[in-house]
């Protein structure tokens, strides 16, 4: 290093920041001021009179429906006070978040039956009692009512305890401020009243954090029992995600493998052969076109029907493909153009809005599906009618193909309704299959919407 040169500088250190701790005595000493413990105060007391009102009514509800099981109204009763619990999760995962917000709360996953609008009145009551009865996720939500309404008992009168009796002792001083007769009886103590009232208002000061960071403590335990019954961890949300965005990839994935080998085949079987024998003719036309005129035109006729064969080749090979008036016309013009085409009497029931649009891979997906199923109707069902039914719900679009065929149908690996599951599932949709031996079919389809 050369004289009077600086010397170098260490380089910075890069990264965050450290956190820095909050010193744990300076936490407990100032916890009475902290806003997180008086939202903590807040939420033991609302959630004592929650639970108390959730669990008068819902015990009621059970032991009422419990009592007339007999009778179709006791299951009636218990499914309300199931579907109370459920609200009343809902209710204190939100109230839970006044405890501590930095963490989320997600809710573990229910099972859900949505009625669908042409199918029987007993198959869709079937699959709600289900849902509802034999959901795991329902189930905790009312041990968690059953459980909690105790915790807040325990909760709210040790909170009431402490800080009463904090700030009773903080108030012992305004004693001296008021002439009454009962006081003349600290005369009678062995110490002086004013040394009992610094003493009973020192034993305040010390219960004031206490009571502080006691009722934090319940609240952030009570935050643990609410994670454990009534939520999901995020790394399980998380692994959870995973593992349908690796199922939704794998889908895809086959599906376009599937979509390019039936190209393929479809262009080799078909328009490549027109093809083929068009350029035949053509040469050969080529070739009498001098000597033998009258057959070169009649090859050149048999050439144009060549080719007019293999444009009808191609336009079937991208049959699955989204045509023309799905484009300019939407979904359920397309589908009513389909139902026209179709073997079996088909009928369409949109509940779509007049000029509603869906995002265009919906469209696309609906359209697919709705064209592959009749397909499989009119090949294999042996069906006379056949109904397509379209509603729309807040983020979400079903469709529905039910037939009245001689039912039987399966999701197969490999089979043709399987390629449609896989379809819906790359789109985060779900797809359910009912068709019991004698029929009916029953395919139903939700694909989320997003805007348009």
């Amino acid at each position: 290093m050369t004289a009077g040169a600086a010397p170098a500088q260490a380089p910075a250190p890069s990264g965050p920041a450290p956190v820095r701790r909050r010193n744990p005595v300076a936490a407990f000493l100032l916890s009475p001021v902290d806003p997180a413990t008086w939202r903590a105060v807040f939420a033991i007391g609302l959630g004592f009179l929650i639970l108390m009102v959730a669990a008068a009514l819902i015990s009621a509800l059970f032991s009422t429906g419990g009592s007339l099981l007999i009778f179709v109204v006791g299951f009636a009763l218990v499914a309300l006070g199931i579907e109370g619990a459920r609200i009343v999760a809902r209710i204190e995962r939100w109230r839970m978040t006044l405890v501590d917000n930095t963490r989320p709360l997600i809710p573990h996953p229910y099972k859900y039956a949505d009625p669908s609008p042409t199918e029987p009145y007993g198959a869709w009551v079937r699959r709600i009692v289900d849902a509802v009865f034999l959901d795991t996720s329902r189930w905790l939500d009312v041990a968690y009512v059953l459980v909690a309404f105790p915790l807040a008992i325990i909760e709210f009168t040790v909170a009431v305890v402490l800080w009463t009796l904090s700030v009773a002792f903080l108030l012992t001083p305004l004693a001296l401020l008021i002439p009454r007769p009962e006081l003349t009886g600290l005369e009678r103590l062995p110490v002086a009243p004013e040394n009992v009232i610094v003493v009973l208002f020192l034993v305040g000061l010390v219960l004031l954090p206490v009571a502080a960071s006691a009722t934090r403590g319940m609240a952030i335990l009570h935050r643990y029992v609410v994670e454990g019954l009534l939520c999901i961890s995020p790394a399980e949300a998380l692994r959870r995600d995973n593992e349908r965005l690796r199922d939704s990839r794998a889908a895809t994935l086959e599906l376009e493998a599937s979509e390019l080998r039936r190209i393929e085949r479809d262009l080799h079987d078909g328009a490549q052969q027109r093809l083929v024998m068009l350029a035949i003719d053509l040469s050969l036309a080529e070739d009498k076109v001098d000597a033998d005129p009258a057959a070169a035109r009649t090859l050149i006729a048999g050439a144009r029907d060549q080719a007019r064969q293999a444009l009808a080749e191609l336009r079937e090979v991208v049959r699955g493909s989204a045509p023309a008036i799905l484009l300019d016309r939407g979904l359920a013009a397309a589908l009513s153009a389909v139902a026209g085409r179709s073997t079996v009497p088909t009928y369409i029931d949109s509940g779509l809005e007049p000029n509603e649009r869906l995002p265009h891979g919906v469209e696309r997906a609906a359209y697919y599906v709705v064209t592959e199923a009749l397909t499989n109707v009119a090949k294999h069902a042996g069906a006379r009618r056949c109904d397509v039914a379209i509603r729309r719900a807040p983020g979400w679009v079903l469709v529905e193909i039910r037939d009245d065929g001689h039912g039987g149908a399966s999701l197969e690996p490999g089979g043709g309704l399987s390629g449609l599951r896989d379809r819906v599932e790359a789109l985060d949709g779900k797809l359910e299959l009912s068709s019991p031996a004698g029929g009916p079919t029953v395919l139903r389809v939700w694909l989320p919407v997003t805007a348009a």
